[in-house]
């Protein structure tokens, strides 16, 4: 799927983009549709989207897992962390600044664009001291007029790439029993759901958090061992729908 226009995305090439579709194809085949008709369910969902109006804007940022190394090393490592813990504010430039996080988090990014990228997205922002803070703990990548398209591809591709793991996993494989789990009610409330809503962000960050420090444990204690590295890691994310269309 190469673009003729530069500036458009080409992001997601057809490798990545026959990944993407095919547990839903594999679930339509299944519930009866034929081939025929599932190209035509594909390509009028395409045409829907050229006409589609959204709220927000899809904006290409690049890769994305320098800018989370950025806001995980802010958030770790002493040299940026205030006497009770805490991220400190910082400045741009100096010796424990925010290009000196860049250069060390990661060295492939340009200090300016990132902290312009974080900002955008709410991650940082500028106090009465010209300083710059960190309020997100995780690289949040949607904002009320934009998201990235890097991190949204990612995930989706993870989601659809676990479900045609476990569809095609053999008997007897050796490999990891991938999973989904998933809580829900249809009889909530608005205001209960609002609620819910919160609650659910507020724990699902703290747990977050945990796998995100065994990971970084283990991550180091994995450069002392030979082998091959896996990517391994966890998704989640909010339902909330209509009950009697699932939108």
């Amino acid at each position: 799927m190469q673009s003729r226009k530069r500036h458009q995305i080409v992001s997601i090439d057809r490798r990545r983009a026959i990944s993407l579709l095919h547990p839903i194809a594999a679930f339509l085949r299944k519930a009866g549709l034929n081939r025929a008709e599932t190209l035509e369910c594909f390509t009028a969902a395409f045409d829907r989207s050229l006409t589609a109006k959204s709220s927000r804007s899809i904006e290409e940022i690049g890769r994305t897992t320098g800018y989370a190394d950025v806001v995980t090393y802010w958030s770790r490592n002493k040299e940026f962390l205030d006497q009770r813990g805490r991220p400190r504010a910082l400045p741009f430039n100096g010796r424990n600044s925010f290009s000196r996080l860049v250069q060390i988090a990661a060295s492939g990014l340009d200090p300016q664009r990132t902290l312009e990228v974080l900002t955008d997205y709410g991650n940082v922002r500028k106090n009465r001291y010209r300083k710059y803070e960190l309020i997100k703990p995780f690289f949040v990548v949607s904002s009320q007029t934009k998201m990235a398209l890097e991190p949204v591809s990612a995930f989706l591709t993870d989601a659809s790439s676990t479900l045609s793991k476990i569809l095609r996993r053999p008997r007897g494989s050796r490999e990891p029993e991938l999973f989904w789990r998933k809580v829900e009610s249809t009889r909530i409330s608005d205001a209960d759901a609002e609620e819910f809503n919160a609650f659910a962000s507020e724990r699902s960050l703290l747990f977050l958090e945990e796998l995100d420090d065994w990971l970084e444990a283990h991550s180091k204690s994995a450069k002392k061992r030979s082998g091959q590295s896996r990517r391994v890691g966890l998704g989640v994310f909010l339902i909330h729908s209509d009950p009697e269309n699932g939108r």
